[in-house]
């Protein structure tokens, strides 16, 4: 090595420890001058490109000499070290504890809050969609259920072709004490040809309509729970029990509804149910059909059907054929159920002087003289300006308040024409004590037909 050739690095080597610039691998540098790029650490191989001055370029491994290997776009090239300058990283921030604590505390608040408007919208979004879907599901029930409105009152009037004749009371007791002998036995063969059409109802109101609006009353408690212990008021409540609500509700009652609505599809079948109405305020609509307990309401009313005024055709709970019919009792709110009737008296065959207590209030007469015979329900056609059927579901002391025979599907609100969310879930028909009470009582009674 010549004397100029070594004066030369070291003073390039002195002025870069001077400067504090050593290089080395994955150091950022910029060119202090135009600087040519080579393929080799050498003056005479071939230069590739030629870099303006400010150019930022990566150091590559370990600089050897004067050379440092630089990549440059996808290739690694080198360049004269001479002509590289370090660029410094900026200082880091002097943190402050306190003031750090303050940012802590600033982001886990709005974190918090955002978490909290995020409820409130979701609950707001949740109201507007099931405010839509109950109005959509309001009238898509009315429009999807009308071929089986008829195929329900076509189930019933074939059952007993003779009805219209029986509108009134027209013959004496003694012949119509032979009917109510010779009908039942007339009406057996109907019995056995309406067997498919009573499946086919069954299967539509049971399993179709009652679990889609059973799903939708368990989605609301859900999303917006009415028991404080659930979640009702308290957003970090409501966050930890979301799992419980969704195995509570949508598992475990929907399980239940599914496997009670598939039971009844089978009885329905066999014991004769009609879809009937029963109209009333929505008031009474969610206290008769709302389970007890299961969102905190442990009201005595609460799953009872209780007998109102009037009771023109006995002492009952009243059913309408019609949803036209159940309007005019109703006061804001119709609830459609699954009946079934057991033995039914026409009571335009009934002794006249029955038949002549109907159309009066209280016709208390007739609610006697059906339990006394073994009837269960009575059908009457109100002839006086009103023109429709009625059945009435003899009921002395409200003693099928919660009896089997009823089965609420589900509930519309008719003032505001959107499907009546019950908290909690209607009642199950099937898990009930006194259900079972009744249809051991009905059995031996004879009243299950």
């Amino acid at each position: 090595m010549t004397k100029r050739t070594y004066t030369r690095r070291l003073a390039v080597l002195l002025a870069l420890l001077l400067s504090g610039l050593l290089l080395h691998a994955d150091q950022r540098c910029v060119t202090t001058a135009n600087l040519n790029l080579r393929v080799a650490p050498s003056t005479n191989s071939r230069r590739v490109v030629t870099v303006p001055q400010g150019s930022e370029l990566t150091v590559v491994g370990d600089c050897e000499g004067d050379w440092c290997r630089v990549a440059w776009q996808t290739d690694t090239l080198y360049a004269s070290r001479s002509y590289l300058k370090v660029v410094e990283p900026p200082p880091a921030p002097r943190r402050h504890p306190v003031r750090n604590l303050f940012r802590i505390a600033f982001k886990v608040a709005f974190i918090l809050l955002a978490i909290y408007v995020g409820f409130l919208i979701l609950r707001l979004l949740f109201w507007l969609f099931m405010g839509l879907f109950s109005f959509i599901g309001y009238k898509g029930i009315l429009v999807f259920s009308v071929p089986f409105y008829l195929l329900n009152l076509l189930q019933r009037w074939l059952s007993k072709p003779w009805r219209p004749f029986l509108k009134n009371n027209v013959c004496d007791d003694a012949r119509a004490a032979r009917l109510r002998k010779i009908l039942p036995i007339v009406q057996v063969p109907f019995y056995l040809l309406l067997t498919p059409l009573r499946f086919l109802n069954a299967v539509y109101y049971n399993l179709l309509v009652h679990n889609a609006f059973e799903v939708v009353n368990y989605c609301v408690e859900i999303a917006i729970p009415h028991k404080e212990q659930e979640g009702a008021d308290s957003i970090l409540l409501w966050v930890a029990m979301l799992p419980w609500r969704i195995i509570k509700y949508l598992l475990w009652h929907e399980t239940l509804t599914l496997v009670e609505s598939c039971i009844w599809t089978v009885v329905d079948t066999f014991v004769p149910a009609l879809t009937l109405y029963h109209g009333t305020t929505p008031e009474a609509s969610e206290s008769i059909t709302q389970s007890r307990g299961r969102v905190g309401n442990s009201n005595w009313t609460t799953e009872v059907w209780n007998v109102g005024g009037g009771n023109f055709a006995g002492n009952g709970i009243y059913f309408a054929p019609s949803r036209s019919t159940a309007m005019h009792y109703s006061s804001g709110s119709l609830i459609i159920c699954r009946v079934s009737l057991g033995r039914v008296i026409d009571l335009g065959i009934a002794p006249l002087r029955v038949f002549n207590q109907c159309g009066h209030p209280n016709a208390y007469a007739a609610t006697k003289w059906g339990l006394g015979n073994h009837f269960v329900t009575g059908e009457w056609w109100r002839s006086d300006g009103a023109r429709w059927w009625e059945y009435c579901m003899y009921d002395w002391q409200n003693r099928y308040n919660h009896s089997w025979r009823i089965r609420p599907l589900y509930v519309l609100h008719t003032d505001s024409e959107r499907l009546q969310c019950i908290p909690g879930g209607t009642y199950h028909w099937l898990f009930r004590r006194m259900a079972w009470q009744d249809l051991w009582y009905d059995l031996r009674h004879w009243k299950l037909w």
